[in-house]
């Protein structure tokens, strides 16, 4: 591993549906932004059909999560 790369934690990754519940960002909104490249390489990918993305990257992109 080198210094920039980072651990990632199963429980720090959501699927975009999580995510969206999560944040209260529409599912689309949360696909548009990793599709146009908000994310950074690190924060998201794609699984198949779906999209999944780190706590680090939705916080980064759509600030910090409400309570």
């Amino acid at each position: 591993m080198t210094i920039k790369e980072k651990k990632i934690l199963f429980s720090d990754v959501l699927s975009v549906p999580e995510a969206s519940e999560e944040w209260g960002v529409c599912v689309d909104v949360i696909k548009k932004n990793a599709r146009a490249g908000k994310f950074l390489p690190t924060e998201a990918r794609r699984a198949g059909k779906n999209w999944i993305i780190t706590r680090q990257g939705m916080e980064r992109v759509f600030g910090p999560k409400p309570e």
